[in-house]
């Protein structure tokens, strides 16, 4: 056995990966004018420290005449930690680094890398670094200023013959690991040690840390209670260490977050490799920005996208798409998208209107476009060889196309488990027949699927809803181009949503969007998803709580354009609970009220209309807020939904703050997630302004918030400049020759509300800028149109006595509408300035 100086340490390692065997580390430290010395570290459990003083008499160190302690301890640590504990004569305890070793850790303790031969960098970066022996591995995560900041010890696979291990930069925050054999299948798995919160992996219901869960990372079409389910899963975590970790794989992986091991993540695949890509934060936003510009980042879907949806599980006929658009006018309600869920077609998924369903389509939506809406159509996967006629006019028997499909070999086939029909489409059941899937691995197979959609440009089909395509095919399914049924389990929604946005795109350049139920790695660049099937309750199992936290953890998952179905899928919702998930979805990328019951915003009483009115209209009027948000999205992968633990990274507190979020950068939403009228909110650091009352709150603090029926706990970030549309807007399109001249549409107008507090600024993506500063008691508002508008400016919560005044463009006095004094100025296209004081 050898013992050398510690910094020139030691590890034997059996087999690949890491299984360390015990080992010798001789430690010391010359200190003649000590009492006592300790060795306390994380191999010893600290010397099991009580108030600074070791309690282990076994890590007592020796020493000889000349002053220098020493102790030889045994170690199963790659990464160890640890500093010297000396008491002097009088019995004060000093803990100190290890002043031979130049590598601390944050909390100034000593740190080294043990292993069979010096640990050389397999890859390195600036925030982040591999190292190896050849066989343990240890990622440095470091600072801007290449301080360590942590290290993580890995254990890659083991059993597995003639495994080859590799590293390499992917970016200047990413670096992947992979592990290779041969070409065959293989049983992979990595081992992080690690024991903190977990955040990501998918839209899940259950929480938003994952910590003690094991996450199957393979879509089901599950609308019972959803525990660990999911629709779209994403095999990538965030972990409040300071890094993320993503398996670039599209098989049924998982990954055990403390479950099974209190101490290690341990990421499993049974694929032809491994490859995990580590991204350096610290931050998560940090790891989620770089996470989506290596997977994809979403266009920004247009204005119309970002209005309320209508929706209803179905149209039985013509005029109850009519009543939609009209009632919606008729009502005041904003919205710009109606929905033609299922059925609409002769067969499902033949693309060929029914049209004893709806007797005069042309007529019909003619009609929908001069109401200012635009048509969003059903559609899934299949090619149906039966059909659940469940309206007049649907043919039972094989859809039109199916016979096309199989002919030309467009269909996923069989595998050999079908015996006699090995080869032939993979015939499955599902909710609206029997089908095989489409598929999308043939390049020709995805040209004849959009052809068989173009029927759908006639109509002036703006956007489409992608069900289905959680890849429900039998284990030994055959593709086209050899993929494995495995390997298509996430890869199949990936070119499902491309093929669909790809159509769009070549109808409708630019000016379409998709949303779809199922998702995996990469797929938040077609937006939107939605949350599935979910019960119309207040149940942690499948109701609105449970969609509260999927908003969250789809957004940490690259998922950043997101709604949900208004108030729930299944079930008949109550006005109250109507109510509160109205109020909610307000606050999310997509708003959309659709139901199996086929109700409207209409059909729970007025007191509820007039809320869902209000709600629908502030969020229409926050649009140029959204857009602002959703362009940071876009260029920089933050989403728009911004969990407590995401946002404010640094507060315990928030971390735990599951039922409420950020929504953009400055409003603080916390949903009404049970039945009542109150409940508490977090407020992190800084100043928070209750939106109802004008009341400002000094974080970090918790408080209980009256919410009555009409009004659901929103707080503003002080300083805030928040930009709006003027009230009144009842679509996000902009105006056509088509829409009727009484629907007010989308303008230029603006109204910039500035909410009390010392500074704050706003930049807009259509070019307008703004910025306050305060000098003394006054403040000044600085305003940079970008191009000749109308703009209002609205100072939120000011005392009645306040003096204005106003540089540049002609506008009107200050008035006084409400809490708020009120400058017009109109046509304004050159800098100007607002002060008061």
């Amino acid at each position: 056995m050898r013992t050398l100086r510690i910094g020139i340490v030691l590890l034997v390692c059996a087999a690949f990966g890491y299984s360390a065997a015990a080992m010798d580390l001789k430690f010391e430290l010359q200190f003649p004018r000590a009492k006592r010395v300790y060795l306390a570290g994380n191999f010893n459990n600290w010397a099991a420290n009580v108030n600074g003083k070791p309690q282990d008499a076994g890590a007592l160190m020796s020493t000889g005449a000349d002053g220098l302690w020493t102790k030889q301890v045994e170690v199963d640590q790659i990464v160890v930690r640890y500093k010297f504990v000396v008491e002097d004569a009088s019995g004060r305890f000093e803990w100190i680094a290890d002043p031979n070793v130049r590598q601390q850790d944050p909390d100034g303790n000593s740190v080294i890398f043990v292993g069979t031969g010096p640990m050389e960098p397999l890859a390195a970066i600036r925030r982040m670094e591999v190292r190896s022996d050849g066989k343990a591995i240890v990622l440095v995560l470091r600072d801007e200023r290449e301080v360590m900041l942590d290290a993580i010890e890995i254990k890659g696979p083991s059993g597995i013959d003639n495994l080859h291990l590799d590293a390499k930069a992917t970016s200047e925050r990413a670096i992947a690991i992979e592990w290779t054999a041969d070409d065959q299948i293989h049983d992979f798995d990595a081992r992080l040690k690690d024991n903190s919160r977990y955040y990501g992996g998918g839209e899940r219901f259950n929480a938003i840390n994952q910590k003690g869960n094991v996450l199957r990372m393979a879509s089901s079409d599950h609308p019972e209670e959803k525990g660990l389910s999911t629709y779209k899963p994403v095999p990538f975590v965030i972990s409040s260490r300071g890094y993320g970790i993503w398996l670039d794989s599209t098989t049924p992986s998982t990954f055990d977050l403390n479950s099974t091991e209190r101490d290690f993540v341990i990421v499993r695949d049974h694929a032809r490799r491994m490859r995990l890509v580590l991204i350096a934060g610290p931050k998560p936003q940090d790891v989620l920005s770089e996470f989506t510009r290596l997977t994809g980042r979403p266009n920004v879907p247009p204005s119309w996208a970002f209005a309320p949806w209508k929706s209803r599980d179905v149209h039985r006929n013509q005029n109850e798409v009519l009543d939609d658009a009209s009632l919606s006018r008729k009502h005041g309600l904003p919205a710009s998208v109606i929905v033609i869920d299922s059925p609409w077609e002769t067969s499902y998924n033949d693309f060929r209107l029914n049209e004893q369903q709806f007797a005069d389509p042309d007529a019909m939506f003619a009609e929908v476009k001069r109401q200012g809406f635009v048509p969003c159509f059903w559609l899934t996967p299949f090619v149906n060889l039966t059909n659940v006629t469940d309206m007049k006019g649907i043919d039972g028997g094989p859809a039109s196309n199916f016979e096309d499909a199989v002919r030309n070999g467009y269909l996923v086939r069989s595998g050999p488990s079908a015996g006699k029909d090995a080869g032939k489409p993979s015939i499955v059941p599902w909710w609206k027949g029997t089908g095989a899937l489409v598929d999308f691995t043939n390049p020709a197979a995805v040209e004849w699927w959009q052809a068989q959609m173009q029927p759908m440009a006639r109509w002036g089909v703006a956007a489409i809803k992608c069900d289905d395509g959680e890849s429900n095919f039998v284990t030994d399914a055959v593709f086209h181009d050899g993929s494995t049924a495995s390997e298509m389990k996430g890869r199949y929604a990936q070119l499902y949503l491309k093929a669909a946005n790809d159509f769009l795109e070549e109808v409708r350049p630019g000016d379409h969007t998709l949303i779809s139920r199922c998702g995996f790695t990469g797929t938040g660049k077609y937006p939107f998803g939605w949350a599935g099937d979910n019960h119309a309750d207040f149940s942690f199992e499948n109701g609105l709580p449970g969609v509260i936290i999927a908003a969250q953890t789809a957004s940490l998952s690259g998922l950043p354009f997101w709604g949900c179905d208004i108030a729930g899928y299944m079930g008949d919702a109550t006005p109250e609970l109507f109510i509160r998930w109205t109020q909610f979805a307000a606050f999310t990328p997509l708003m959309m009220a659709h139901m199996q019951s086929n109700k409207g915003p209409w059909d729970y009483g007025e007191q509820a209309l007039a809320i869902y009115r209000d709600f629908a209209n502030l969020h229409t009027r926050l649009y140029p807020y959204i857009r602002n948000a959703a362009q940071e999205a876009s260029e920089k992968g933050v989403p728009l939904i911004r969990p407590m633990a995401f946002a404010f990274s640094d507060d315990a507190a928030a971390a735990s703050a599951q039922f409420q979020f950020l929504f953009g950068p400055d409003l603080l939403v916390a949903p009404m997630f049970q039945s009542g009228t109150q409940r508490s909110v977090y407020l992190p650091r800084g100043t928070w302004i209750n939106y109802w009352t004008g009341e400002g709150i000094a974080g970090p603090k918790t408080v209980s918030v009256a919410a009555p029926l009409e009004q659901a706990p929103l707080f503003v970030r002080a300083g805030a400049l928040v930009p709006m549309l003027p009230p009144g807007i009842a679509t996000l399109m902009r105006r056509t020759p088509e829409i009727d001249p009484s629907v007010e549409c989308l303008d230029d107008r603006l109204i910039l509300e500035i909410w009390p507090g010392d500074s704050g600024s706003v930049a807009c993506a259509d070019g307008l800028s703004a910025a306050v500063s305060k000098q003394g008691m006054q403040r000044t508002l600085r305003i940079t149109p970008g191009f000749a508008r109308d703009i209002e400016v609205r100072l939120r919560y000011v005392s009645p006595g306040i003096t204005v005044s106003h540089s540049g463009p002609d506008s009107t006095d200050a008035l006084r509408d409400g809490d708020a004094a009120v400058l017009t100025f109109p046509k304004a296209s050159e800098a100007f300035s607002v002060t008061w004081k």
